[in-house]
């Protein structure tokens, strides 16, 4: 298909047109950039081109961003604590014409805040992030929406609510500090006294897991171990997790998908803040009107920092696969790097894929340099 042609129809011209729509390129590109790349490349072979630049993100680092080109609002900086109660400025989005708060979780309790000799997870805490809560509660926030990814914490939730007033007891009464160790002490929960006004805000969770809150698919089996956690420590955080789980009125709420979502800050949600879980994908598709700018489009074009089993399996790149195939729409990937190519799904192996790391292109090259690898895959693209 060659898109520098036009398609002359009856008296009508037609310009083929073409939605760039790619996640970030982790530590290299934002979205954004990604597609500015791609864009000049495929203007240089395909100059009638219409190219309609559209961002997403999964739920992590970056979301803000692209929710901020959506709606606007105002970024809102708060000094919490970071996952080692260091103080830390961390921002939210407010828009302050649907009284609507997006934070992001990472921003004060993601695991890119800790120096790798850092990372542990039996005593980091999610409880910058309910400071980040509690003060667009203040401001006046009617929804608050909660993405979460990235994170350096293994509490469910615990440190969050701590933040806004709940307390946890030991055996003998004692108040616990809210960290991922100190789960499996727990005894007993104190309501937080503004747990009325939690009542008030509608509160949801985008993620991009569907992990439950504990056993072998759980947060601490599955994600432990990259924030630092050894085997040992993995079945204690895991034990922990059980025992907060004693504790909800509906043990669905543990086997939720996405429970397990940020160290089992999906399942705090539901039942500290009685917040609704959405897969983060499907979420910002929803958001960013996907379904009608893909209509209007010939070819489709996504991609990610890398692509490997994952993002086969309900994260962004999938979920925008199948609402494009859905459309009937052709597709395209990019991404810095290819992996796990013996495992893509059958459905999914005629869908070309342009990688940037390809020999004799090094690691530390295609990131430092992927904006100009994005636009010579542009312009070299079969469309």
């Amino acid at each position: 298909m060659d898109l520098g042609k036009l398609l002359v129809n009856s008296d009508q011209i037609y310009v083929m047109r073409v939605l760039l729509c790619p996640d970030k390129f982790k530590d290299s590109l934002t979205a954004a950039e990604v597609c500015q790349a791609l864009a000049l490349g495929i203007k240089k072979s395909y100059p009638d081109t219409i190219i309609q630049p559209l961002p997403l993100a999964d739920g992590g680092e970056g979301t803000l961003d692209v929710i901020r080109e959506i709606f606007g609002g105002e970024w809102v900086k708060v000094m919490v604590k970071d996952p080692l109660f260091r103080p830390i400025e961390a921002p939210y989005l407010w828009v302050k014409e649907s009284q609507h708060a997006f934070i992001e979780m990472s921003r004060a309790s993601g695991i890119e805040l800790l120096k790798k000799e850092e990372r542990n997870p039996a005593l980091t805490s999610t409880f910058g992030t309910g400071e980040l809560i509690l003060h667009a509660m203040n401001q006046g926030a009617k929804r608050i929406t909660l993405t979460v990814g990235g994170s350096a914490t293994n509490d469910a939730g615990m440190g969050m609510a701590a933040a806004l007033g709940f307390l946890f007891l030991d055996e003998n009464g004692k108040e616990l500090a809210p960290i991922g160790e100190n789960l499996m002490h727990i005894r007993q929960i104190i309501p937080s006294q503004i747990e009325d006004q939690l009542r008030q805000v509608q509160f949801q969770v985008a993620t991009d897991v569907r992990n439950v809150l504990y056993g072998p698919q759980g947060a601490a089996h599955v994600f432990a171990k990259q924030k630092g956690a050894d085997e040992t420590l993995i079945r204690q955080l895991d034990h922990g997790l059980i025992n907060m789980a004693t504790f909800y009125p509906k043990q669905e709420i543990a086997q939720s998908p996405g429970a397990g979502a940020a160290g089992g800050l999906g399942a705090g949600a539901i039942f500290f803040l009685q917040a609704s879980i959405h897969l983060a994908s499907e979420w910002i598709l929803d958001l960013v009107s996907f379904d009608q700018h893909a209509a209007q489009a010939d070819v489709i074009i996504s991609g990610e920092g890398k692509i490997d089993v994952q993002s086969w399996e309900g994260k962004l790149i999938s979920t925008v696969i199948q609402h494009s195939q859905a459309l009937q729409k052709p597709i395209i990937l990019v991404c810095g790097g290819l992996q796990d190519e013996d495992k893509i799904p059958e459905s999914m192996q005629h869908i070309p894929v342009y990688p940037i790391l390809v020999p004799p292109i090094r690691l530390e090259e295609a990131m430092s340099q992927a904006a100009s690898y994005l636009r010579q895959i542009g312009e070299h693209l079969k469309l």
